[in-house]
Parts: structure tokens; C-alpha cells; sequence
């Protein structure tokens, strides 16, 4: 049926081609060396469309600064391109608004076309597009192919409800003949010698292909689809309940929040008495626009609201998961019993601050520290209360660190404590206040009241006692924590290049 169609229209059976005034503006438009005196010539042999062209650039939508009083001053006011662009765009409605056929509703279908071109024609503004005109004329024409089957095919839309969708009339169409009227219309008008650009942004009326958008051609077939999409609302003779589809077009298409859209829509429905007087055609009633637009409006804006309490809640929820996400994080870098950091994130931390110890120059002290004859707190009054004895220690270690410093627990009773920045001298210090808090620190067990030392090894890495490597500074603080053992424990043994010396006692140190 497609290839019998398009014979008919080819042989121009009972569907007329363009006028000659409409073949000569077309040839206009292609010329390169177009000018306004051969324009105004053309536009001239008809007194109807030199009438229109006037009233166009006095008009609201088009006038500037100045009235035009002739045609060469309206031509100057539009421009050559968009009064050859428009002049051609009358011409082709005067010409198909006289075709009559019986299939389709005509009466709804120009008022479809006309204000179709005029929102694609707002929305062209609104994006600012150079050449709005061609965009109100594909908008024009983005049906003439419904009238070309029609006229040559009576029969064909017999069968459709006429209060049915544009996308259901589409669906019909290409379950027909395979095609549905906008690909046949890019065809006609290809037909016709129109511009390739114009026959593309037909084809790609009532949505641009994906890869087009964000393209000059994307976005002109988008005005034209988005201005199609918004006089069906206007024209559905009932207040829209749900503009989600429309919202999300805007934005895919054009990238316009509802803000945008809503200010569009009402600029649309502002200029309908306008272009009313300039087609000589009654679009709707002045009041039921008001209404669509009210309503349309109030959808948007619950939308909105809408769209902004899913970015708060999904902003929240992602603001959870990223707390999870470090809590779990953490977890993993903690010892579960004492909530210290565990062996593994101490390793990473020793051979972090080596590396900018090294870098910047400064100190990097470490201390080993070994609880004094746990094994005997554990055989005598079990593992829960050696527990509580460790949470204790990692406490008062705790209570003496900085909030820069790495706490550590190293295995069984061992803990390790990084102390970035801190001389031999400065961390001596910390090391003796320990020693005294966990000397007075009491733990009332079950059985018995029992105090708990420990044994502590510092070893430094600096200008006069420099390590090749991590590794060796922290087997020097663990000798150093097995000399201070072998010394009685409850002290404090210092690690350097030349020998270790030993604090037996609070307040001395002795040469190991």
C-alpha cells in the first residue's frame, strides 16, 4: 500500500503539489544569492500573502521598533530568511487549509497545526534558536502527510477513532502501511524539493532520536515535538491530571526544568488571540486556556515539589550509605574486644608516617607495650576478666594519646602507639605518665582487687637515630620491650643506634 501511496501523491491524484507562488519562494530559499528585491517581487504577485507578511511584522510576536507601511519595510523588519521561511508557510496552509476529506476531524487538525507551530515556535525562542521561522515551518507541515492520505486514501483513517492521541493515529498508520505520517511527510516535502533540513526535523517531529539530541537539528525537532505534545494537552477539552511525560520530554530534549516549561506554556496560551487574527482561524476559547494553563501550572509546580523531596530523600539516603559505608569501613580497622585499631590498619599507618617522616624531616617515635604477667590474670580469674583488663589498659592509653596518634592493639596483651612529630625526649615523657596511670589503676575482679603493669619499649627514627626501614624501628622498640622484661618490667627501655638504656624505677634511667 505504501509504494501505491506514494504513486498517488507522485501523480498528485486528487492532492494538489504546492502553488507556483509556494515553487517560487522555494527556489527563493535555495538561492543563494536571494535578495530582497526579487523576494518582495515574489511575495507581491499574491495581494492575499503580501497582506499576511504585513500584518506578521506589525505584529506583537514579530514587531521590533518600528511600523512597517509596504512590504520592503515588513521584509527588512523580519529578514529575507524568515520572511521567505514564513511567506512559504501561509502559502502551503492557504493553499491545504481548502483540501477537504472525510476521514479526519479538519476542523481540529488546523487548529492542531497552527498552534503546534506556534509553541515549537516559543520553545524555538526559548532555546534561541537563530532560525525560529524554519522551526514554525516544519511545525506547520509536520502533518501534511495525514492530509495527503486522506485526500488520496479516504477510506484509510475510517476506521480510527477520531477522539483518539497523535501516538495512537501514529501506531494505526504503521501498522498499515508501515510508516507512519511524519516519515511520510520528510518523504513529500523531499518530493517537493524543500530543504533537507526541514523534510529531517518532520521526520523527527513528534520525537528526536537519542543520538540527535543536544544537536542544532535535535533541538529544532524537539521544539517541534515538545510544541505538539503541549497543544494536545490545550486541545483535550479537559484539564490534564498528569504532565509527567511532557516534564521529562522538556528536560530530555531541551533540558528545561519545570520552571522553564510552565513559563513556555503560559507565553503559548499568551499569544493564541495573536495568532488567531494571523491565520484568520478560532484555536479555543480564551477562558479554557486560562484553565489548561492554571492547570498545567499547578501540576508542574507539585512536580517540582515532588522532584525536590526525591533529591532530599535521595540525598539523605546517599548521605546514610556513605555513613555505613565508613562505619563499615572502620569496623574493619578496628579490634573488636578494645575498639583500638587492629594490626592491619597499624601496619599501614607505620608505613605511611615513616614515608613522610622521612619526606619532611621530622621525628617518628614508637611504643611497645606488654602487660606484666597477664598469662596469670587469665589462669586465675578467666578470660572475662583478663578481657576487662585489656578494655582497661586500652582506656588509659587512650587518655594519655593525641588525637593524631595511632593506638594499636598488636596481639594478645601487646599495644602499639605511633607518635608522629615526637622527639625521643617528648615521647619519653608520654611513656612515664603512662607507666604511672596504669601502675595506679585498680580492677576490681571477682575474687580479688589486682593492679596491672606493663612494659614499655621506645624506639625513635630522626636525625640521630635513623632506620633504613620501618621494619627495623619497629623490631627495635620490641627488643627494646624484651630487655625492659628481662629488667624486672614496669619500665620504660629506650632504643637507640648505640645501646638501649633502662628506667627501672619512675624518675631514673640506668644503661642497659
Amino acid at each position: 500500500m505504501l509504494e501505491k501511496l506514494k504513486t498517488l501523491l507522485k501523480s498528485a491524484v486528487n492532492f494538489p503539489s504546492p502553488p507556483a507562488i509556494a515553487q517560487q519562494i522555494i527556489a527563493l530559499a535555495g538561492d543563494p544569492d536571494i535578495d530582497l528585491l526579487r523576494v518582495a517581487a515574489t511575495i507581491a504577485k499574491d495581494p492575499g500573502l503580501t497582506a499576511k507578511i504585513l500584518r506578521v511584522a506589525n505584529s506583537p510576536l514579530y514587531s521590533k521598533r518600528r511600523r512597517s507601511d509596504n512590504l520592503r519595510q515588513a521584509l527588512v523588519v523580519l529578514g529575507l530568511n524568515a520572511a521567505t521561511t514564513l511567506a512559504l508557510g501561509f502559502s502551503l496552509v492557504g493553499t491545504y487549509k481548502s483540501v477537504k476529506g472525510r476521514g479526519i476531524d479538519y476542523l481540529r487538525f488546523w487548529r492542531k497545526t497552527i498552534l503546534s507551530a506556534s509553541a515549537a515556535r516559543a520553545f524555538a525562542e526559548q532555546q534561541r534558536i537563530g532560525d525560529t521561522e524554519e522551526v514554525f515551518l516544519a511545525a506547520l507541515l509536520q502533518d501534511i502527510a495525514i492530509l495527503a492520505i486522506d485526500k488520496v486514501l479516504p477510506d484509510f483513517y475510517a476506521a480510527l477513532p477520531r477522539t483518539g492521541t497523535h501516538a495512537t493515529l501514529a501506531d494505526y498508520e504503521r501498522a498499515k502501511i508501515g510508516i507512519d505520517h511524519t516519515a511520510l511527510g520528510a518523504w513529500l516535502l523531499g518530493h517537493w524539493h524543500l530543504p533537507v533540513a526541514l523534510c529531517q526535523c518532520v521526520e523527527w517531529s513528534h520525537a528526536p532520536p537519542a543520538a540527535s539530541r543536544g544537536t542544532p537539528q535535535g533541538i529544532a525537532a524537539g521544539c517541534v515535538a515538545l510544541g505538539g505534545e503541549c497543544v494536545e494537552m490545550l486541545l483535550a477539552g479537559q484539564a490534564p491530571t498528569d504532565i509527567g511525560d511532557l516534564a521529562r520530554h522538556a528536560e530530555e530534549w531541551l533540558g528545561l526544568d519545570t520552571d522553564s516549561l510552565a513559563g513556555t506554556i503560559a507565553r503559548i496560551v499568551g499569544e493564541i488571540p495573536e495568532t488567531e487574527r494571523l491565520f484568520d482561524t478560532a484555536l479555543m476559547p480564551a477562558d479554557l486556556a486560562v484553565a489548561m494553563l492554571d492547570q498545567a501550572r499547578e501540576l508542574l509546580l507539585i512536580r517540582n515539589l515532588q522532584a525536590i523531596e526525591q533529591v532530599t530523600t535521595l540525598r539523605a539516603t546517599t548521605a546514610d550509605l556513605e555513613a555505613r559505608a565508613i562505619a563499615l569501613e572502620d569496623q574493619h580497622r578496628r579490634d573488636p574486644l578494645t575498639g583500638l585499631y587492629n594490626r592491619g590498619h597499624l601496619d599501614q599507618v607505620l608505613r605511611e608516617e615513616f614515608e613522610a617522616s622521612c619526606r619532611g624531616g621530622w621525628p617518628l617515635s614508637i611504643v611497645f607495650i606488654d602487660l606484666d604477667r597477664f598469662k596469670e590474670i587469665n589462669d586465675t580469674h578467666g578470660h572475662p576478666a583478663g578481657d576487662e583488663v585489656l578494655i582497661g589498659t586500652a582506656h588509659r592509653i587512650l587518655s594519655i594519646a593525641r588525637s593524631t596518634d595511632c593506638v594499636a592493639r598488636y596481639g594478645g596483651e601487646e599495644f602499639v602507639v605511633v607518635l608522629p612529630g615526637l622527639d625521643t625526649t617528648a615521647a619519653e615523657a608520654v611513656c612515664r605518665r603512662l607507666l604511672v596511670r596504669l601502675r595506679n589503676t585498680r580492677y576490681e575482679l571477682r575474687e580479688a582487687t589486682v593492679t596491672v603493669t606493663a612494659s614499655l619499649g621506645l624506639a625513635t627514627h630522626d636525625a640521630q637515630s635513623a632506620f633504613a626501614n620501618v621494619a627495623d624501628l619497629v623490631e627495635a622498640a620490641d627488643r627494646s620491650v624484651y630487655v625492659a622484661k628481662k629488667a624486672g618490667r614496669d619500665r620504660l627501655v629506650r632504643h637507640n643506634t648505640r645501646h638501649a638504656s633502662l628506667e627501672p624505677a619512675a624518675g631514673t634511667v640506668l644503661s642497659a
